[in-house]
């Protein structure tokens, strides 16, 4: 190999990048990688002008700003190592509230590595003057930044009883808000950036905020309006009917579509069971028992795989990410889920507000107990 100053600056990036798409990969798939912190490798980053170059510094060595997003990348890879081990792959004596603690503390990391993040890449700011590098750069590490508060937060969603109720709700508020906000972005930059449309690996982004926010819909973990929240999947899914180039983005868009119209018909019937009736007689029963009759336009595909009687362990395997490798294939089955279509085999669980998902999946009850 080239000892010149420009071999070992191209080097110094092929190495970081290779570090830091390797660990985003890892914890993006739900497993902890084989890599070291980076002070164990004897690599040098990037020296990046007028930034972390002091005098004595080997102005053949420097490279420009538009280099820095790789020195950002190794910093917000540390963060993501920290959430792959300390959340995901805590010991098991780690109790829930610990689990929690370390969220929060990682959370702050997260807020920090914003901070210092320099002027062009600081994503809050608006610049109409900032070169189309800095432009697409920012973009990229605001919907890093929140897809890493979705990863975060996520696994609080469904623990209803080892968690305090106010401290799951903390991770609640903050991984729904970074999902909407994720939606948010992806759909502003589909609508007004023409070159952002051709960026296919969004589509797990996209996926992964539209569930989130379905979850939540689904077991009434938000004080948000769930019309609300639904137009935000709806945004969700139309990015990915968008990218129709893309097999797995189209498949993920049909995934959405039949989830979203159980959660549609659900927040319906919600709303049904919530208007004020008269008094219940013995005469009202047949009518009462119509009124508890759940929607029967649910999809097939969502019935058979036990949607109806387990919720939240469908929602979650829904967000998986290994999941979309099934999305490439031309089969519907949808056992690959790994849900039983026996229903004696499924147990029914309840929302937040007691509302029993019934075991018939013909229909949807709704008992408020």
């Amino acid at each position: 190999m080239s000892n010149s100053s420009e071999a070992c600056k191209a080097a110094r990036r092929t190495w970081w990048c290779i570090y830091s798409h390797e660990i985003d990969m890892c914890c993006s798939a739900g497993r902890f990688d084989s890599l070291g912190k980076p002070r164990k490798y004897p690599i040098p980053l990037p020296q990046i002008k007028s930034s972390n170059a002091d005098s004595s510094s080997n102005i053949a060595y420097l490279e420009g700003p538009n280099v820095s997003m790789i020195n950002v990348m190794v910093d917000f890879a540390v963060i993501l190592r920290r959430i792959s081990k300390d959340i995901y792959h805590c010991q098991k004596e780690v109790t829930a509230s610990q689990k929690s603690t370390a969220a929060f503390f990682i959370d702050t990391l997260l807020d920090q590595w914003k901070f210092n993040l320099a002027a062009w890449h600081n994503f809050d700011i608006v610049d109409f003057r900032e070169p189309e590098w800095a432009a697409k750069q920012k973009l990229v590490l605001h919907l890093r930044y929140l897809n890493a508060r979705v990863i975060l937060h996520r696994p609080f969603l469904s623990d209803l009883v080892t968690c305090d109720v106010l401290e799951r709700q903390k991770h609640i508020d903050l991984c729904l808000a970074a999902a909407r906000k994720t939606i948010q972005v992806l759909y502003d930059a589909y609508a007004n950036k023409h070159y952002f449309r051709t960026w296919w690996y969004n589509s797990t982004y996209t996926l992964y905020a539209g569930m989130i926010v379905l979850y939540v819909v689904m077991l009434g973990h938000s004080k948000e309006a769930d019309d609300l929240l639904l137009d935000d999947v709806r945004k969700s899914r139309d990015i990915l009917r968008s990218m129709e180039e893309a097999i797995v983005a189209r498949r993920s868009a049909d995934l959405l579509t039949e989830v979203l119209e159980v959660a549609t018909a659900y927040t319906h019937q919600k709303k049904d069971t919530r208007t004020p009736t008269s008094a219940i007689t013995p005469a009202s029963n047949a009518c009462n028992d119509q009124t508890r009759q759940g929607p029967s336009g649910f999809p097939n595909e969502i019935s058979s795989t036990g949607f109806v009687q387990h919720p939240e362990a469908f929602m979650a395997s829904l967000i998986d990410p290994n999941i979309l490798q099934d999305f490439t294939t031309d089969s519907n089955d949808w056992a690959c889920f790994g849900f039983s279509s026996t229903l004696e085999d499924l147990q029914g669980v309840t929302d937040s507000q007691n509302n029993v998902f019934s075991m018939d999946s013909t229909e949807w009850q709704n008992i408020t107990t």
